[in-house]
Protein backbone atom coordinates (compact mmCIF):
# COMPACT_ATOMS: atom_id res chain seq x y z
CA UNK A 1 0.00 0.00 0.00
CA UNK A 2 1.37 3.39 -1.27
CA UNK A 3 2.91 5.72 1.91
CA UNK A 4 3.35 9.69 1.68
CA UNK A 5 6.72 10.32 1.98
CA UNK A 6 8.72 13.01 1.87
CA UNK A 7 11.69 14.62 -0.67
CA UNK A 8 14.56 16.42 0.82
CA UNK A 9 15.73 19.24 -0.99
CA UNK A 10 18.88 18.12 -0.72
CA UNK A 11 18.09 15.33 -3.00
CA UNK A 12 17.89 17.02 -6.39
CA UNK A 13 21.52 18.84 -5.05
CA UNK A 14 23.15 15.34 -4.65
CA UNK A 15 26.22 14.33 -6.69
CA UNK A 16 25.74 10.62 -6.70
CA UNK A 17 22.02 10.94 -7.14
CA UNK A 18 22.77 13.21 -9.92
CA UNK A 19 24.62 10.66 -11.74
CA UNK A 20 21.90 8.23 -12.22
CA UNK A 21 20.14 8.50 -15.45
CA UNK A 22 16.19 10.16 -14.69
CA UNK A 23 14.71 7.86 -14.89
CA UNK A 24 16.59 5.32 -11.84
CA UNK A 25 16.10 8.80 -10.02
CA UNK A 26 12.74 8.73 -10.33
CA UNK A 27 12.30 4.99 -9.20
CA UNK A 28 14.58 6.13 -6.01
CA UNK A 29 11.72 8.44 -5.15
CA UNK A 30 9.09 5.99 -5.94
CA UNK A 31 10.82 3.45 -3.61
CA UNK A 32 9.55 5.67 -0.49
CA UNK A 33 6.16 5.18 -1.26
CA UNK A 34 6.43 1.72 -2.06
CA UNK A 35 8.31 1.15 1.23
CA UNK A 36 7.12 0.22 4.70
CA UNK A 37 7.10 1.95 7.60
CA UNK A 38 10.92 -0.45 7.94
CA UNK A 39 12.12 -0.05 4.39
CA UNK A 40 11.44 -3.24 2.95
CA UNK A 41 9.56 -3.38 -0.28
CA UNK A 42 8.70 -5.85 -2.97
CA UNK A 43 11.41 -5.94 -5.97
CA UNK A 44 10.77 -7.73 -8.84
CA UNK A 45 10.74 -5.69 -12.28
CA UNK A 46 6.46 -6.91 -13.03
CA UNK A 47 5.74 -5.12 -9.71
CA UNK A 48 7.91 -2.05 -9.98
CA UNK A 49 6.92 -1.32 -13.21
CA UNK A 50 3.43 -2.05 -12.27
CA UNK A 51 3.70 0.59 -9.31
CA UNK A 52 6.37 3.06 -10.50
CA UNK A 53 5.77 3.02 -14.48
CA UNK A 54 2.33 2.03 -15.00
CA UNK A 55 1.53 4.37 -17.89
CA UNK A 56 5.44 4.12 -19.39
CA UNK A 57 4.32 1.68 -22.56
CA UNK A 58 8.16 2.75 -23.38
CA UNK A 59 9.57 1.30 -20.30
CA UNK A 60 9.62 -3.02 -20.30
CA UNK A 61 10.28 -4.92 -17.45
CA UNK A 62 13.46 -5.38 -18.88
CA UNK A 63 14.59 -1.95 -18.58
CA UNK A 64 12.76 -1.60 -15.52
CA UNK A 65 15.11 -4.34 -14.29
CA UNK A 66 18.45 -2.22 -15.63
CA UNK A 67 17.21 0.84 -13.69
CA UNK A 68 16.83 -1.54 -10.57
CA UNK A 69 20.47 -2.48 -11.03
CA UNK A 70 21.78 1.12 -10.73
CA UNK A 71 20.25 2.00 -7.90
CA UNK A 72 21.66 -1.72 -6.72
CA UNK A 73 24.97 -0.91 -7.35
CA UNK A 74 24.93 2.81 -5.92
CA UNK A 75 24.35 1.42 -3.14
CA UNK A 76 21.00 3.16 -2.61
CA UNK A 77 18.90 -0.19 -2.40
CA UNK A 78 19.80 -3.50 -0.54
CA UNK A 79 18.32 -6.56 -2.56
CA UNK A 80 17.79 -9.80 -0.97
CA UNK A 81 15.34 -12.91 -0.83
CA UNK A 82 13.36 -13.64 2.42
CA UNK A 83 10.69 -15.91 4.29
CA UNK A 84 9.25 -18.96 3.64
CA UNK A 85 8.53 -17.99 -0.08
CA UNK A 86 11.73 -17.13 -1.04
CA UNK A 87 10.11 -13.39 -2.22
CA UNK A 88 12.85 -10.84 -4.18
CA UNK A 89 13.06 -7.99 -1.76
CA UNK A 90 14.81 -5.03 -0.81
CA UNK A 91 15.94 -2.82 1.95
CA UNK A 92 15.96 1.35 1.28
CA UNK A 93 19.15 1.42 3.12
CA UNK A 94 19.11 4.94 4.42
CA UNK A 95 15.49 4.57 4.95
CA UNK A 96 15.09 5.75 8.62
CA UNK A 97 17.96 8.67 8.00
CA UNK A 98 15.45 10.55 5.77
CA UNK A 99 11.92 9.52 7.03
CA UNK A 100 10.43 10.72 9.85
CA UNK A 101 7.97 8.00 10.67
CA UNK A 102 5.02 9.32 13.36
CA UNK A 103 3.60 6.38 13.95
CA UNK A 104 5.66 3.50 12.85
CA UNK A 105 3.50 0.09 11.61
CA UNK A 106 4.71 -3.33 12.22
CA UNK A 107 6.44 -4.65 8.74
CA UNK A 108 4.57 -7.79 7.48
CA UNK A 109 7.59 -8.18 5.44
CA UNK A 110 10.55 -10.63 6.72
CA UNK A 111 13.93 -8.79 7.12
CA UNK A 112 16.99 -10.00 5.26
CA UNK A 113 18.91 -12.43 7.23
CA UNK A 114 21.87 -11.25 10.11
CA UNK A 115 23.06 -14.97 9.11
CA UNK A 116 24.95 -13.28 5.92
CA UNK A 117 27.80 -11.37 6.20
CA UNK A 118 26.67 -9.12 3.15
CA UNK A 119 23.75 -8.07 5.37
CA UNK A 120 25.90 -7.40 8.50
CA UNK A 121 28.12 -5.39 6.32
CA UNK A 122 25.75 -3.56 4.83
CA UNK A 123 24.59 -2.15 8.30
CA UNK A 124 27.86 -1.25 8.91
CA UNK A 125 27.47 0.86 5.94
CA UNK A 126 24.22 2.70 6.86
CA UNK A 127 25.99 3.01 10.32
CA UNK A 128 29.07 4.88 8.29
CA UNK A 129 31.26 2.29 9.91
CA UNK A 130 31.26 3.92 13.37
CA UNK A 131 30.04 1.79 16.74
CA UNK A 132 26.25 3.01 18.04
CA UNK A 133 27.51 2.14 21.39
CA UNK A 134 30.53 3.60 21.52
CA UNK A 135 31.22 6.00 19.18
CA UNK A 136 34.67 4.49 17.79
CA UNK A 137 35.21 3.08 13.83
CA UNK A 138 34.89 -0.23 13.13
CA UNK A 139 37.47 -1.41 10.65
CA UNK A 140 35.33 -2.11 7.27
CA UNK A 141 37.85 -5.67 6.85
CA UNK A 142 37.39 -8.34 9.14
CA UNK A 143 40.45 -9.21 11.79
CA UNK A 144 40.68 -12.70 13.25
CA UNK A 145 40.15 -12.79 16.74
CA UNK A 146 40.15 -9.25 17.51
CA UNK A 147 37.02 -7.44 19.35
CA UNK A 148 36.77 -4.59 17.04
CA UNK A 149 35.28 -6.54 14.31
CA UNK A 150 32.02 -5.75 13.37
CA UNK A 151 28.71 -6.93 14.89
CA UNK A 152 25.04 -6.03 15.02
CA UNK A 153 23.23 -5.09 18.00
CA UNK A 154 19.67 -5.30 18.74
CA UNK A 155 18.16 -1.68 19.80
CA UNK A 156 15.12 -4.51 21.49
CA UNK A 157 16.94 -7.83 22.55
CA UNK A 158 15.21 -10.44 20.91
CA UNK A 159 14.68 -11.79 24.59
CA UNK A 160 12.16 -8.58 24.87
CA UNK A 161 10.30 -9.14 21.89
CA UNK A 162 12.68 -7.86 19.28
CA UNK A 163 12.64 -7.99 15.76
CA UNK A 164 15.71 -8.18 13.16
CA UNK A 165 13.81 -5.42 11.38
CA UNK A 166 16.04 -2.58 10.33
CA UNK A 167 14.64 0.12 12.55
CA UNK A 168 15.94 -1.89 15.63
CA UNK A 169 19.45 -2.97 14.45
CA UNK A 170 22.49 -0.96 15.16
CA UNK A 171 26.37 -1.89 14.04
CA UNK A 172 28.47 -2.30 17.11
CA UNK A 173 31.77 -3.93 17.64
CA UNK A 174 31.56 -7.16 19.05
CA UNK A 175 33.02 -6.52 22.15
CA UNK A 176 30.80 -3.89 22.54
CA UNK A 177 27.59 -5.85 21.44
CA UNK A 178 28.95 -8.47 24.29
CA UNK A 179 29.24 -5.96 26.81
CA UNK A 180 25.48 -4.25 26.65
CA UNK A 181 24.11 -8.33 27.06
CA UNK A 182 25.84 -8.85 29.96
CA UNK A 183 25.15 -5.27 31.61
CA UNK A 184 22.48 -6.03 34.05
CA UNK A 185 19.24 -4.41 33.35
CA UNK A 186 19.15 -0.95 34.51
CA UNK A 187 22.54 -0.18 34.09
CA UNK A 188 24.29 1.98 32.31
CA UNK A 189 26.41 0.53 29.33
CA UNK A 190 29.59 1.65 29.72
CA UNK A 191 32.29 0.37 26.98
CA UNK A 192 34.77 -2.22 27.19
CA UNK A 193 38.60 -0.58 28.54
CA UNK A 194 39.85 -3.37 25.88
CA UNK A 195 38.72 -1.02 23.07
CA UNK A 196 41.35 0.59 22.83
CA UNK A 197 42.47 0.91 19.48
CA UNK A 198 44.49 -1.11 16.11
CA UNK A 199 48.12 -0.10 16.27
CA UNK A 200 49.99 0.46 12.93
CA UNK A 201 51.88 -2.32 13.58
CA UNK A 202 48.52 -4.64 13.93
CA UNK A 203 47.37 -2.92 11.04
CA UNK A 204 50.45 -3.62 8.84
CA UNK A 205 50.22 -6.85 9.70
CA UNK A 206 46.73 -7.54 9.04
CA UNK A 207 47.39 -5.63 5.78
CA UNK A 208 50.27 -8.17 4.67
CA UNK A 209 48.41 -11.12 6.00
CA UNK A 210 45.45 -9.83 3.76
CA UNK A 211 47.01 -9.54 0.89
CA UNK A 212 50.11 -11.41 0.45
CA UNK A 213 50.05 -14.64 2.96
CA UNK A 214 46.89 -15.35 3.07
CA UNK A 215 45.07 -14.73 -0.52
CA UNK A 216 42.12 -16.83 -0.03
CA UNK A 217 40.79 -14.99 3.45
CA UNK A 218 38.39 -13.04 1.12
CA UNK A 219 37.13 -16.07 -1.13
CA UNK A 220 36.88 -18.19 2.22
CA UNK A 221 34.62 -15.44 3.83
CA UNK A 222 32.78 -15.27 0.43
CA UNK A 223 32.71 -19.04 0.44
CA UNK A 224 30.65 -18.87 4.29
CA UNK A 225 28.15 -16.89 2.68
CA UNK A 226 24.52 -18.46 2.13
CA UNK A 227 24.24 -17.63 -1.60
CA UNK A 228 20.36 -18.59 -1.13
CA UNK A 229 20.10 -15.56 1.55
CA UNK A 230 20.70 -12.60 -0.56
CA UNK A 231 19.54 -11.82 -4.21
CA UNK A 232 22.35 -9.69 -6.18
CA UNK A 233 21.53 -8.74 -9.19
CA UNK A 234 24.32 -8.24 -11.74
CA UNK A 235 26.68 -5.76 -11.26
CA UNK A 236 28.65 -4.81 -8.48
CA UNK A 237 26.44 -4.32 -5.60
CA UNK A 238 28.51 -2.28 -2.93
CA UNK A 239 29.63 1.25 -3.96
CA UNK A 240 32.78 2.50 -3.05
CA UNK A 241 32.72 4.31 0.63
CA UNK A 242 34.05 7.56 -1.63
CA UNK A 243 30.92 7.34 -3.73
CA UNK A 244 27.99 6.76 -0.91
CA UNK A 245 29.98 9.76 1.25
CA UNK A 246 28.27 12.41 -0.55
CA UNK A 247 24.65 10.48 -0.31
CA UNK A 248 25.61 9.49 3.37
CA UNK A 249 26.29 13.49 4.36
CA UNK A 250 23.54 15.37 2.62
CA UNK A 251 20.05 13.28 1.65
CA UNK A 252 20.92 10.79 4.48
CA UNK A 253 21.33 13.04 7.09
CA UNK A 254 18.07 13.27 8.64
CA UNK A 255 16.51 16.84 10.67
CA UNK A 256 13.76 14.49 12.50
CA UNK A 257 14.26 12.54 15.26
CA UNK A 258 14.99 9.35 13.41
CA UNK A 259 17.54 11.30 11.54
CA UNK A 260 19.50 12.91 14.57
CA UNK A 261 20.61 9.29 15.32
CA UNK A 262 23.31 8.63 18.62
CA UNK A 263 25.63 10.86 19.80
CA UNK A 264 29.02 10.90 18.19
CA UNK A 265 27.46 9.42 14.82
CA UNK A 266 28.99 11.79 11.93
CA UNK A 267 29.73 10.79 8.49
CA UNK A 268 32.99 9.51 7.75
CA UNK A 269 35.40 11.10 5.06
CA UNK A 270 35.47 9.04 1.85
CA UNK A 271 39.03 7.02 1.85
CA UNK A 272 41.82 7.86 -0.49
CA UNK A 273 41.73 4.33 -2.15
CA UNK A 274 38.00 3.53 -2.81
CA UNK A 275 39.15 0.30 -4.77
CA UNK A 276 39.06 -2.18 -1.80
CA UNK A 277 38.48 -2.02 1.98
CA UNK A 278 41.37 -1.03 4.29
CA UNK A 279 41.53 -1.82 8.10
CA UNK A 280 40.77 1.58 10.21
CA UNK A 281 43.54 2.56 12.68
CA UNK A 282 41.82 4.04 15.27
CA UNK A 283 45.00 4.47 17.44
CA UNK A 284 45.00 5.92 20.87
CA UNK A 285 41.14 6.72 22.96
CA UNK A 286 39.85 10.18 21.83
CA UNK A 287 40.39 12.49 24.30
CA UNK A 288 36.80 12.87 25.29
CA UNK A 289 36.77 9.33 26.26
CA UNK A 290 40.10 9.48 28.22
CA UNK A 291 38.46 12.68 30.20
CA UNK A 292 35.49 11.12 31.04
CA UNK A 293 37.29 8.21 32.23
CA UNK A 294 39.80 10.07 34.37
CA UNK A 295 36.74 11.86 35.80
CA UNK A 296 34.67 8.78 36.94
CA UNK A 297 37.53 7.06 38.28
CA UNK A 298 37.73 10.43 40.78
CA UNK A 299 34.22 11.84 41.53
CA UNK A 300 31.94 8.73 40.45
CA UNK A 301 32.06 6.99 43.90
CA UNK A 302 29.61 9.12 46.00
CA UNK A 303 28.12 10.55 43.34
CA UNK A 304 25.06 9.89 40.37
CA UNK A 305 27.24 10.33 37.63
CA UNK A 306 26.80 8.58 34.33
CA UNK A 307 29.43 7.87 31.93
CA UNK A 308 27.35 8.83 28.53
CA UNK A 309 25.88 12.08 29.47
CA UNK A 310 28.87 13.64 31.57
CA UNK A 311 31.35 12.00 27.77
CA UNK A 312 28.39 13.75 26.00
CA UNK A 313 28.89 17.35 27.97
CA UNK A 314 32.58 16.76 27.35
CA UNK A 315 32.72 16.36 23.75
CA UNK A 316 30.78 19.17 23.09
CA UNK A 317 32.57 21.63 25.18
CA UNK A 318 35.75 19.85 23.04
CA UNK A 319 34.21 20.40 20.07
CA UNK A 320 33.37 24.31 20.73
CA UNK A 321 37.54 24.47 20.75
CA UNK A 322 37.95 24.70 24.58
CA UNK A 323 41.13 23.70 26.00
CA UNK A 324 41.64 20.66 26.91
CA UNK A 325 43.18 21.39 30.48
CA UNK A 326 41.04 24.43 30.91
CA UNK A 327 37.88 22.01 30.47
CA UNK A 328 39.88 19.36 33.27
CA UNK A 329 40.00 22.41 35.91
CA UNK A 330 36.65 22.92 35.61
CA UNK A 331 35.73 19.39 35.54
CA UNK A 332 37.89 19.24 39.25
CA UNK A 333 36.14 22.55 40.63
CA UNK A 334 32.59 20.68 39.84
CA UNK A 335 33.92 16.72 40.43
CA UNK A 336 35.03 18.43 43.90
CA UNK A 337 31.81 20.14 45.11
CA UNK A 338 29.83 17.05 43.49
CA UNK A 339 27.89 19.73 41.18
CA UNK A 340 26.36 17.82 37.85
CA UNK A 341 28.15 18.03 34.65
CA UNK A 342 26.18 20.47 32.29
CA UNK A 343 26.79 22.92 30.07
CA UNK A 344 25.42 25.51 32.69
CA UNK A 345 27.35 24.63 35.64
CA UNK A 346 30.33 24.47 32.90
CA UNK A 347 30.34 27.90 31.92
CA UNK A 348 29.69 29.24 35.61
CA UNK A 349 33.37 27.05 36.17
CA UNK A 350 34.82 28.57 33.56
CA UNK A 351 33.72 32.12 34.80
CA UNK A 352 34.85 31.70 37.80
CA UNK A 353 38.21 29.98 36.97
CA UNK A 354 38.95 33.37 34.29
CA UNK A 355 37.24 35.64 36.24
CA UNK A 356 40.26 34.90 39.33
CA UNK A 357 42.14 37.80 38.73
CA UNK A 358 41.59 41.37 38.20
CA UNK A 359 42.63 43.87 35.12
CA UNK A 360 45.67 46.52 36.37
CA UNK A 361 43.35 49.24 35.79
CA UNK A 362 40.47 48.27 38.29
CA UNK A 363 40.75 49.89 41.72
CA UNK A 364 39.36 47.57 44.87
CA UNK A 365 37.07 48.56 47.73
CA UNK A 366 38.75 48.78 50.81
CA UNK A 367 35.88 46.67 51.92
CA UNK A 368 36.74 43.99 48.90
CA UNK A 369 40.50 44.03 50.11
CA UNK A 370 40.15 42.22 53.18
CA UNK A 371 39.51 45.78 55.34
CA UNK A 372 37.99 45.10 58.37
CA UNK A 373 34.83 47.45 57.36
CA UNK A 374 31.39 45.64 56.56
CA UNK A 375 28.26 46.59 55.66
CA UNK A 376 27.29 50.45 54.34
CA UNK A 377 30.27 52.13 55.71
CA UNK A 378 32.46 49.73 54.25
CA UNK A 379 31.07 50.53 50.62
CA UNK A 380 30.96 54.50 51.72
CA UNK A 381 34.21 54.58 52.77
CA UNK A 382 35.60 52.69 50.16
CA UNK A 383 34.00 55.01 47.36
CA UNK A 384 35.26 58.08 49.53
CA UNK A 385 38.66 56.33 48.73
CA UNK A 386 38.27 56.04 45.35
CA UNK A 387 37.38 59.47 44.80
CA UNK A 388 40.45 60.98 46.75
CA UNK A 389 42.69 58.89 44.61
CA UNK A 390 41.19 60.41 41.48
CA UNK A 391 41.41 63.71 43.07
CA UNK A 392 45.11 63.18 43.66
CA UNK A 393 46.16 62.03 39.95
CA UNK A 394 43.82 65.16 38.81
CA UNK A 395 46.05 67.68 41.21
CA UNK A 396 48.92 65.67 40.04
CA UNK A 397 48.33 66.00 36.13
Amino acid sequence: MPRIRTVKPEFWEDEVVGLLPRDARLLFISTFNMADDEGLLRWTPSYIKAQTFMYDDDLSPKHVESLMTMLTDAGLIFPYIGGVARQQMAVVVNFRKHQRINRPQKSKLPPPSLGNYKVREMYGRRDNWVCQLCGSDIPRLPVMNDCHNLSIDHIRPQSAGGSDHPSNLRAAHQACNKGRRDTPDGEEFVPPRSLAGLDASVSDALSRSVNAREPAMNDSLNHSVNESDALWIPGDPIATDGELYSLNHSLMEGKGKEGKGREGNTPLPPSQSSGSPAVVQTGERPIADQMTDAFLDRFARGNSYKHRPVRQVIADTLANGTDPDELRRALDQLGETSRPITANTLQFAFSKIRGSWQPSNVIALPGQSGAPLTGTDAKVAGWAAVAAQLREQGDSA
